[in-house]
């Protein structure tokens, strides 16, 4: 008879293949042979007086137990070595649920209070704990509050707070910095970030539709040429760096806008739907972004046509000075 995953009677150990097994000739019952030689007797003699004979406990099908990957949170059957979301290695730090509700070795239980939702959705905490402390807010709250994309910022944030990193690599705020800040309705930098990038295009811009200005600014612009274009090539430098910053820190930047507005949002015993609801992300912000760039873009080329007319006059009233 194969013994194999039964437990000895005397030391509780599981029989491997490598045992030296001993069985009892009146009740059946196996033991570890060195086991056997220390008792001098049968684990089990109260058997032998009535007669019972011991039983090998049924053997449970092998795939009535789940693994739960410990990265993404999938749930694997207990004979799979690896996540068949993720591809991460399970070996034994996968939480296990057997078929008898018993637990498996060798691992915490931080599903065991948690809602069916949060199960069933392996990537809503990608395997952190979501009452883990985020500093003054849960990993739960962040993950309501931001909503879409929480696979790209949830680790990120949690870098943040571990090990206090903050430059981290951001393509949106790169190409688009005032669009992604809007979006993300982080108004007060969406502004900088289009007020910078009006002023910092503004040079190359004038140049560029100078025909089409009127009179009084072409002149101006066409007698200060050379400046103009030394100014546009500095700005072009400096809305790179800008880019840049924006780039590197703008994780950052929402990090901290996010912790602020939860821990804001608990002080006023806001719940998840109330959260949720001023987190997250609004398409439309992009649109009301651009248009007020453009307000903002027309409030600066009058003010520069101001300037490029108290400067013609000032040239005019000189030369009639001086001739």
């Amino acid at each position: 008879m194969d013994y194999i995953g039964e437990k000895c009677p005397v030391c509780g150990e599981l029989f491997t293949a490598d045992d030296d097994i001993v069985v009892c000739p009146e009740c059946g019952t196996p033991h570890h042979r060195e086991c056997y030689r220390i008792e001098n007797r049968c684990a089990n003699e109260e058997m032998h007086s009535s007669g019972k004979k011991w039983e090998k406990k049924k053997e449970k099908e092998k795939t009535t137990g789940l693994v739960i990957c410990p990265v993404c949170r999938f749930p694997n059957i207990d004979t799979d070595t690896s996540c068949q979301r993720c591809g991460a290695e399970l070996g034994d730090g996968g939480a296990r649920y057997d078929d008898d509700g018993a637990d498996g070795d060798n691992w915490r239980d931080v599903f065991s209070e948690r809602e069916g939702e949060e199960l069933l959705d392996p990537f809503k905490y990608l395997g952190y704990d979501p009452d883990e402390d985020m500093g003054g807010v849960t990993l739960r709250e962040i993950s309501d509050f931001v909503g879409t994309n929480k696979l790209y910022y949830i680790p990120r944030f949690k870098r943040m707070k571990d090990a206090g990193a903050k430059p981290s690599f951001n393509v949106a705020s790169l190409i688009f910095p005032s669009l992604f800040f809007a979006n993300r309705k982080m108004w007060v930098w969406a502004i900088i970030a289009a007020l910078l990038g009006i002023i910092f295009d503004l040079p190359a811009n004038l140049l560029f539709y100078m025909e089409e200005l009127p009179a009084e600014m072409a002149d101006f612009i066409a007698n200060h040429k050379r400046t103009f274009e030394s100014v546009s090539n500095i700005f072009v430098i400096a809305e790179l760096g800008m880019r840049a910053v924006f780039c590197f820190f703008a994780n950052w930047l929402y990090y901290r806008f996010s912790m602020n507005a939860l821990k804001r949002l608990k002080a006023k015993a806001a719940g998840s739907e109330g959260i949720r609801a001023v987190g997250g992300i609004k398409p439309m912000n992009m649109v009301l972004i651009t248009i007020l760039k453009y307000f903002i873009g027309l409030a600066v080329i009058m003010a520069v046509y101001f300037f490029c007319g108290i400067g013609s006059a000032a040239q005019n009233t000189l030369s009639q000075f001086i001739g």
